[in-house]
C-alpha cells in the first residue's frame, strides 16, 4: 500500500469472490481519491492461498511470484506517475481522469495552446498536399496574434478551453481589427483558423457551446483593384532593372496575361504547357487552393516573358528560381514606384488584373474567364464583372458632361 499526503491510497488486493476456471482470483488495483474508489483488474491471478494481505503480494511460496511481483511494482509506479502528472497541471482533475491515465485514455486537452498545438502539427503535416502553404501561413498568423492576445488584454500565457465562450472570442476578433490593424474581411478570415483550432474542444464537450455561433463572421464585399492597359505598359517598357527586379516584375507580369496566381506560378513547368493543333500554347494545371483544372491559351506577352528565362529557342524550357511571396511583393512595391504607379502593386493583383482589363474589358465571356481562373462557381468570377461594369459607368459618366 502507497499513500500520499493528497489524501489517495494506492493498494493491491486478491479478490476471493471470484474465480477463474484456471483455479485462480484476479488481483485488483484499488485507488481511493478524495473519498472516491475505483478497483482496477490488473490482469494478473493467483490463488488466495498464496497472497499476502499484509503486503499487497504474492508470497514467494507461489512459484510465479517474483514476476507477478515485479509487474505490480511497475503499476503502482505507472499510477503514481500519472496521479504525479496530472498535479504538476496545477488543475482540478477527478478520479475517473487518473483512472483513464492509468489505462492510457488520453483525456481531450483542457488547455487552448494544446489545441493549437495540435492543429499546428496537423496543418504543417498537409502543407503541399491538401493544404496550401499561405493556409500554413495564415493558421501561424493567427496563432502569433492570438499569443499578443492572451499576454496584452489577459495578462496570461495560457487559459483553460472551457473558458473560452461567446465575449472571449468576440473580445479576440476586436483585437484582430483594432489592435493587429486586420481589415474585416481578413478577420474573419483569421477567426475562421480559430473556429477550426477550437472545433474539437466543442466536439469533446470540453466547451459545452460553441463560441463562435453568435458572432457573424460573413465577409463584406470589397472592390478589387486592377491595372489599366498604360499601368501594365509602364511595366513592360521599365529598363536598367537589376536581373533580382526584372524577375519580380516578370513574376507579376505573368500572373497579369495569365491569371495565375503566386503558388501555382511556383509550380509551373514544362509539363503544364500544352501545343494546340493550331500551334498555339495553353497552360493546362490544377489549382494550388481549389484542386480545380483549368486551361489558359497563352498570350504572346506571356511567352515572351518565359522566352526569356529558356536557355533554349523554347519558351518551355524556362528555368527560374521563385522568390517567396513576401519577398516578391516586397520587390514590386519599389517596381511599382520605378515606373510612376501609384497602385500598391502585389502577385494577386495581377490576377485581378488579368480577370478585368485583359479579359472581361476585352469582351472575353465570364464563364471562360472563371474556367480560366480556376474558380469553383461563377459567383467568384461576377465580382470581376462588377468592376468592369463599375468602371463603363464611370467613364460614361464622364462622357456625359461633353453631351450637356
Amino acid at each position: 500500500m502507497f499513500t500520499t499526503s493528497l489524501d489517495i491510497t494506492f493498494s493491491f488486493f486478491c479478490r476471493s469472490s471470484h474465480k477463474y476456471s484456471n483455479g485462480e482470483n484476479p488481483i485488483v488495483f484499488r485507488i481511493v481519491y478524495r473519498g472516491e474508489r475505483r478497483d482496477i483488474f490488473t490482469g494478473l491471478t493467483c490463488p488466495t492461498e498464496y497472497w499476502s494481505a499484509e503486503f499487497g503480494m504474492v508470497v514467494p511460496k507461489h512459484k510465479a511470484a517474483v514476476t507477478i511481483n515485479k509487474n505490480l511494482k511497475a503499476i503502482e509506479a505507472k499510477a503514481q506517475q500519472k496521479f504525479d502528472l496530472l498535479l504538476l497541471k496545477n488543475e482540478e482533475f477527478s478520479i475517473d481522469e487518473l483512472v483513464e491515465a492509468i489505462k492510457g485514455k488520453t483525456p481531450p486537452p483542457q488547455n487552448i495552446l494544446d489545441y493549437i498545438e495540435l492543429k499546428e502539427q496537423e496543418i504543417k503535416d498537409s502543407v503541399g498536399a491538401r493544404i496550401a502553404t499561405t493556409t500554413w501561413y495564415k493558421y501561424q498568423r493567427t496563432i502569433r496574434y492570438f499569443k499578443d492576445f492572451l499576454h496584452e488584454k489577459k495578462g496570461i500565457k495560457n487559459i483553460p478551453v472551457s473558458k473560452v465562450d461567446d465575449q472571449f472570442v468576440e473580445q479576440f476578433f476586436n483585437y484582430l481589427k483594432k489592435e493587429k490593424k486586420n481589415s474585416h474581411n481578413s478577420a474573419t478570415a483569421l477567426m475562421g483558423c480559430m473556429s477550426s483550432i477550437l472545433m474539437p474542444a466543442v466536439k469533446n464537450k470540453v466547451i459545452k457551446f460553441n463560441p463562435f455561433m453568435g458572432l457573424k463572421l460573413s465577409r463584406k464585399p470589397v472592390i478589387r483593384d486592377f491595372l489599366e492597359m498604360e499601368e501594365i505598359e509602364k511595366l513592360e517598357k521599365l529598363d536598367n532593372l537589376s536581373e533580382a527586379q526584372r524577375l519580380k516584375r516578370d513574376i507579376f507580369l505573368l500572373a497579369v496575361f495569365t491569371g495565375l496566381a503566386y503558388g501555382d506560378i511556383k509550380k509551373l513547368c514544362k509539363d503544364n504547357i500544352k501545343k494546340d493543333n493550331d500551334g498555339t500554347y495553353y497552360i493546362q494545371h490544377s489549382r494550388k487552393k481549389t484542386g480545380i483544372m483549368s486551361t489558359i491559351p497563352l498570350l504572346p506577352p506571356a511567352i515572351r516573358i518565359l522566352q526569356y528565362y529558356s536557355p533554349t529557342e523554347d519558351f518551355r524550357d524556362f528555368q527560374w528560381r521563385i522568390p517567396s511571396n513576401q519577398k516578391v511583393n516586397s520587390g514590386l512595391k519599389e517596381i511599382g514606384e520605378l515606373a510612376g504607379i501609384s497602385k500598391k502593386l502585389f502577385v494577386h493583383l495581377g490576377r485581378h488584373t488579368f480577370a478585368t482589363t485583359v479579359t472581361m474589358s476585352n469582351n472575353v465571356s465570364m464563364e471562360s474567364v472563371s474556367k480560366m481562373l480556376g474558380h469553383s462557381t461563377l459567383k467568384h468570377t461576377q465580382i470581376y464583372a462588377k468592376i468592369v461594369a463599375t468602371k463603363v459607368k464611370s467613364e460614361m459618366n464622364q462622357l456625359r458632361s461633353v453631351f450637356q
